[in-house]
């Protein structure tokens, strides 16, 4: 292992560089190039993750609003088994959910947790603007519209040129930076 930390600037997705950085993190502090993209892409992707969250949540509550108006038009068959996949998508919600807090490392975060929540939902707002400069979808439910547009060959090439014109010092801003490392320097 490396006592060098590589800083991470760039674009996001740049296939010449690791999304996951190895090393000594107690090192890095405020103003250092490798923490700052690292913060960064922690942002971006709990911003993203928070987004497909959501959008599944959304989705599924939807769906069940279908099931609920095919019971009271009569068709009650059809309500349940719309109902069943209305609970199937609402239980990958929180599988999803319980995945992301895992991950993210939020139940660590102690009293600091709310304030970083916040930050996070300040990147979503930045992270949509960035999705619609570089041509991508932006609306709420984006990441899954994004995820589609990966898994089909012929719109992959695209949307990874895309991803890699996003710009992270336009959706996080150093101001947002300069906040999460005080809030994760506090003692918990």
């Amino acid at each position: 292992m490396s006592d060098q930390i590589e800083p991470v600037s760039g674009p996001v997705f740049d296939p010449d560089q690791p999304l996951i950085i190895t090393g000594e993190f107690s090192r890095l502090g405020p103003g250092d190039a490798s923490s700052e993209g690292v913060l960064r892409r922690y942002l971006l992707v709990r911003a993203l993750g928070r987004s497909l969250i959501n959008a599944v949540q959304w989705s599924g509550l939807s769906i069940l609003v279908i099931a609920v108006l095919c019971w009271l038009g009569g068709v009650r068959v059809l309500g349940v088994l719309i109902g069943l996949v209305a609970i199937f998508v609402l239980l990958v919600r929180a599988m999803l959910a319980a995945v992301e807090r895992r991950l993210s490392g939020s139940e660590q975060l102690g009293e600091a947790g709310p304030r970083v929540n916040a930050l996070v939902s300040k990147t979503r707002r930045g992270l949509r603007k960035e999705l619609r400069r570089v041509g991508l979808p932006a609306a709420p439910w984006a990441p899954l519209l994004i995820v589609l547009r990966l898994i089909r060959p012929y719109r992959r090439i695209q949307t990874v040129h895309a991803l890699a014109g996003i710009d992270l010092s336009a959706v996080v801003p150093a101001a947002q930076l300069d906040e999460l490392h005080l809030l994760l320097q506090r003692p918990r």
